[in-house]
């Protein structure tokens, strides 16, 4: 059973006339004689506004799907059928106990499009609150909000990092190899296809090995700590971690000589640098052991210059951080931050807290006296780290 122009409108959140106008223009078609469009064009009256947005002319659209150029019929193989359109926000909130407010800010935070004020919801939207509300019941309004938070900026930013990767490198090379029009969009859509259903296993398969680790690590955790408690086993002096920070001196002046897409680049190599250097150390620039900080500091300023042109300055901090949203916050943070600006292009700057806790070889730290970094009161002691 197709959708009437109404139900249409409704659930592409727009009035009636505008599926009048589309279908005008030939930009759609109804599927049947009763005039019934499929669930599916939805996706398509919300790309013509995103057309809209961003000033293109939809006469320009229509002239280009009537000659052939333009074709959006592979939409329907990449986006699921949408939902259809279930409770308003108000029901929801009645339904679980919560107000409305949250209802909205949950939203909000995963980065959805908000319903109308007295518009519906989709079924998966009610569907996956309704579990989520019932599974974290005991969760206050803000806890739920840096939850919805977390996954709505993370997912978002593996898709988009998936989807502008896939188009710089699959198919702009596709674009190269002389396909016909035709035959572009039968292999753009069955390679996209299977790019959409990848990044599902993807997510699915890192979650789950993720998963395994973390609960390992927190079944350690928490199993110490009630022996401790038991009196079974000693109170262990906790170490606290280090912060590494990482500057890059010419990283603006390379920029604005090469352009944008130059410095992408360099931000991109020297994520991947990051990684290979702190993943021997154990540690991704928060570090348990505050002489891996220091490793990982020593290798990146002397791998820097040859792998990205320009040269990486380090500083480091130890002591107690806060660990929220999946990054860290405090003092330790901010000090380690106003370390790495004090720093010179290729030195390695440590606090008292570091080198006190240095417990390997092959490696000497020369004191450069009492120092007042900017935002700070106190003046700190500071270390250069270099190699024996």
């Amino acid at each position: 059973m197709g959708l009437t122009d109404a139900e249409l409108a409704e659930r592409s959140a727009c009035p009636v006339e505008r599926i009048e106008e589309l279908v005008a223009l030939g930009i759609l078609v109804p599927r049947d004689e009763d005039s019934r469009f499929s669930p599916k064009d939805v996706h398509r009256v919300r790309l013509m506004k995103g057309f809209e947005d961003a000033g293109i002319d939809l006469d320009l659209i229509a002239r280009g799907v009537e000659k052939g150029k333009l074709s959006y019929e592979n939409l329907g193989l990449y986006l699921p059928e949408p939902a259809a359109l279930s409770s308003t926000v108000d029901e929801l909130a009645a339904e679980v106990g919560r107000s409305p407010e949250l209802i909205a800010r949950l939203l909000r935070e995963f980065g959805v499009a908000q319903p109308e004020p007295d518009g519906r919801l989709r079924e998966d939207e009610v569907a996956a609150l309704r579990e989520l509300l019932a599974v974290w019941a005991a969760a206050d309004d803000d806890e739920l909000a840096r939850l919805a938070r977390v996954y709505g900026q993370n997912i978002l930013k593996v898709v988009s990092s998936d989807l502008e990767l896939a188009g710089a490198t699959i198919f702009a090379r596709l674009r190269q190899e002389g396909y016909t029009d035709e035959e572009m969009r039968d292999v753009a859509g069955d390679v996209g296809l299977r790019l959409m259903n990848l990044g599902e296993e993807l997510m699915l398969w890192l979650r789950g090995r993720h998963l395994e680790h973390e609960i390992l690590a927190v079944t350690v955790q928490t199993t110490e700590d009630y022996l401790q408690e038991l009196g079974l086993a000693p109170k262990r002096t906790p170490s606290p971690p280090a912060i590494a920070f990482l500057d890059l001196t010419g990283y603006t002046a390379l920029t604005e000589e090469r352009g944008d897409e130059a410095g992408a680049d360099l931000a991109e190599r020297l994520a991947t640098l990051v990684h290979e250097a702190a993943r021997p150390h154990g540690g991704m620039f928060h570090f348990e052991d505050p002489s891996a900080a220091v490793l990982t500091g020593l290798d990146l300023v002397e791998q820097t210059p040859a792998a990205v042109d320009v040269r990486a300055r380090v500083g480091i901090n130890a002591g107690n951080v806060i660990f929220r949203d999946g990054d860290y916050f405090g003092r330790t943070v901010n000090v380690a931050s106003r370390i790495a600006d004090y720093a010179r292009p290729g030195e390695v700057l440590v606090s008292d807290e570091v080198k006190e806790r240095w417990g390997g070889d092959g490696v000497q730290f020369e004191e450069i006296g009492p120092v007042a970094l900017k935002g700070l009161r106190e003046e700190l002691t500071l270390y250069t780290a270099s190699r024996t």
